[in-house]
């Protein structure tokens, strides 16, 4: 993992046996900074999102889509000032710049990488809004509320599990403080156990966004106007052409699959591969992942991670419902 504002005895320092609350530094999440007048009305051409509802006291989560409906990334996306801030795991966020960039050539907008001014942090576990205080935040008022204090925003993904964006300095100073400090491996189990995910490099382009759980999850307006990849989008919903979901599964295994890894299922006495790990985390022999796989699985259906040891993967139910 990329640790460019770590130094390496902090992160050397986090652990993942921490109890209760936490702040997770989030090195592979960055920021870009969306300038000029066009900005909002090209967002919302290139967006799942609806940008005419960002307001100072929000966010909003969304995909960017290529013109067939596949996924380049899935985003947080916040005001600041007159701008606006994306954030996203970096491999993700790299593939969207680069085709924002590419199609904006008309529009007064443009896009600034702020991995030198801002860092991305996560803070999760029970009594988060407690810790939250103690930063100087008041808590957002509930999933998509948004809270700010000095130059910095705090965004609540889900029922204790936040986002933190902050001046890289700030955070930085954060890291040398006596509050309770994690691996993001933590965060991440969190945001796994949550039904949520981002893409890393082997599946940008692989999926269109329900199969991603994003409409599920407020990601996607289905009454905004025209964006890259809607007529895919919408066809998944009103004709019933979509037939994968994101689901989370558990394993006993030593094993830290990568994103892409294949996902089996048994029928009679042959396995075929019915999946693949979107996200994965292991912690002390316990691994969780998020993986796409039928819409129609069941907990009874036998799963297996395809590697050497083929371990069992047990189907854990998700915090919301699909539709």
């Amino acid at each position: 993992m990329h640790t460019s504002w770590l130094t390496a005895q902090s992160y050397g320092q986090l652990s993942n046996q921490v109890q209760g609350a936490f702040i997770a530094p989030l090195p592979a999440f960055e920021v870009i900074r969306i300038s000029g007048a066009d900005n909002r009305k090209y967002m919302q051409s290139q967006t799942t999102c609806d940008v005419d509802q960002l307001n100072a006291d929000s966010f909003l989560r969304g995909a960017h889509c290529d013109a067939k409906g596949k996924t380049w990334s899935v985003f947080h996306l916040l005001e600041h000032s007159d701008d606006l801030l994306v954030v996203a795991f970096r491999d993700e966020l790299n593939a969207s710049l680069a085709q924002w960039r590419k199609f904006a050539v008309f529009s007064k907008a443009s896009f600034e990488p702020c991995q030198d001014t801002f860092a991305v942090l996560g803070i999760a576990g029970e009594g988060a809004e407690q810790l939250i205080r103690q930063l100087g935040f008041t808590p957002p008022a509930g999933k998509g509320g948004l809270s700010r204090h000095n130059q910095s925003a705090l965004l609540q993904l889900a029922d204790q599990h936040y986002m933190l964006l902050m001046p890289k300095p700030d955070a930085i100073t954060l890291l040398d403080s006596t509050l309770p400090l994690a691996a993001p491996t933590l965060w991440l189990k969190q945001h796994i156990l949550h039904g949520l995910c981002y893409l890393e490099q082997p599946l940008i382009g692989e999926f269109v966004p329900q199969m991603l759980n994003l409409q599920a999850v407020d990601a996607i307006s289905f009454s905004k106007g025209c964006y890259l990849g809607q007529e895919t989008v919408a066809r998944m919903k009103y004709l019933g052409r979509n037939k994968r979901a994101a689901w989370i599964l558990q394993a006993e295994t030593d094993e830290a699959p990568a994103a892409g890894c294949d996902i089996e299922q048994q029928f009679n006495d042959n396995w075929r591969r019915v999946g693949q790990v979107i996200n994965a985390v292991n912690i002390n022999n316990q691994l969780w992942l998020i993986a796409v796989l039928p819409n129609d699985i069941t907990p009874a259906d036998s799963l297996r991670l395809k590697s050497d040891s083929a371990p069992a993967l047990q189907l854990l139910p998700l915090p919301y419902h699909l539709s």
